[in-house]
């Protein structure tokens, strides 16, 4: 195990990286919540041991640990006339760190969003939100999470800024408020170097005509009968697919669909409840198999996750499994990789209104391979982690 030094806290700002819109919008936010009487502060700090064992294709074994951190401030507040304001920054902190850096760009290093020792901004938005209206509209840089509403709380497609990570989306949100239902539109920006979140290769934004994509959900969290959440989702991402790799010119738009459902009973007297999630992604266009380095052929598409936890199996304790299988073709998730099963327990113990706790064990395991693997990567890590609201 690796000695742990201390986390340093300090950033450097590359003033050559800002993009001028989105720091405009942030200076609209602090300008007009300053002036606000309701402006409010909040954020969190989830802070934890983590650590992992990998082994390779090759059946060569790699293992890290470290401390992790994340925290997060923000400033809200209503400007008048129907119109709200949201400004936060974030940053991912790691004992095994090795820079620092205020991350200000319309894209993201990776797939989880934000490296150890970056910061960023991942909130300044403006929302219009009439009063007594059904509607709203968010514009600037927000979250949008559309798990299932279990303790995990995963998705196979949209779900920002997930455990340690900080993701953002960058474009338009509007909202319909109907008495069962909600309907979400979410246009949002990829920039050509990349996206801000787990869209995951060889979708690429290169392409003129990808630089805007689309996602829609309709959801219910009315309980009909056990039912306690019922989520209908398709994202379209035109122009982004590379079906040959990054290296060929071939496009194809990327089209994806889920349903998510949560299902709850009481378990006797204690007030102990059991709740049943799933979900089920689909995509009919996929990328060659050659292109994700899982053999031959077209990729598949059907992806799946299912989930058990009882809830409050003791006040405040919550215990849970979830086991998703995710095929070569599924690009849009940031909870599961592509091509790969996944088993995780998780136990949750919500100390008070500001603290919980958590702890997790997960396996994840290769499905597909190309003929030349020696046998499929596996790895396993857990975590021990607390987080402060504020």
């Amino acid at each position: 195990m690796r000695t742990v030094p201390g986390i340093r806290l300090t950033h450097t700002l590359r003033a050559n990286a800002i993009r001028l819109p989105l720091a405009a919008a942030l200076m609209v936010v602090a300008a007009g919540v300053q002036a606000s009487d309701a402006r409010q502060t909040s954020g969190d700090i989830r802070f934890g041991y983590v650590a992992s064992e990998t082994r390779a294709r090759s059946g060569a074994t790699t293992d890290a640990d470290s401390v992790r951190a994340r925290a997060r401030l923000r400033v809200a507040g209503a400007l008048g006339g129907g119109w709200h304001a949201s400004g936060r920054v974030a940053a991912r902190l790691d004992s095994e760190q090795d820079d620092e850096e205020f991350w200000m760009r319309t894209w993201a290093p990776g797939p989880a969003g934000l490296e150890d020792g970056q910061a960023t901004i991942d909130e300044a938005y403006l929302e219009y939100r009439p009063a007594e209206s059904p509607w709203s509209l968010r514009l600037g840089r927000f979250q949008a999470a559309f798990g299932l509403d279990d303790i995990m709380k995963k998705s196979l497609d949209q779900n920002d800024s997930t455990n340690f990570d900080i993701t953002w989306t960058d474009g338009i949100w509007w909202q319909w408020r109907g008495n069962d239902w909600t309907t979400h539109v979410i246009a949002r920006h990829n920039d050509r170097r990349g996206p801000t979140g787990a869209l995951r290769r060889p979708l690429d934004f290169a392409d003129d005509s990808s630089r805007a994509g689309l996602f829609v959900a309709v959801e219910s969290k009315t309980a009909v009968g056990p039912l306690v959440q019922r989520i209908v989702t398709m994202t379209w991402l035109p122009s982004a697919l590379r079906t040959n790799g990054l290296a060929d010119p071939a496009l194809e738009d990327y089209l994806a669909m889920t349903a998510k459902a949560t299902a709850e009973w009481p378990l006797g007297q204690g007030g102990t409840k059991l709740r049943l999630g799933g979900e089920v992604g689909w995509a009919p266009d996929t990328p060659r198999r050659e292109a994700v380095n899982s053999g031959t052929g077209a990729a598949d598409a059907l992806s799946w996750q299912a989930s058990l936890s009882l809830m409050d199996v003791r006040p405040d304790h919550d215990v849970g499994i979830v086991y998703g299988r995710v095929a070569d073709g599924w690009l849009l998730s940031s909870d599961f990789r592509p091509n790969e099963e996944l088993l995780e327990a998780r136990w949750v113990w919500q100390a008070s209104k500001a603290w919980q706790f958590d702890a997790r064990i997960r396996r994840r395991e290769e499905i597909d391979l190309p003929a030349s693997a020696a046998g499929p990567r596996r790895d396993d890590d857990v975590y021990l982690r607390a987080t402060w609201k504020f």
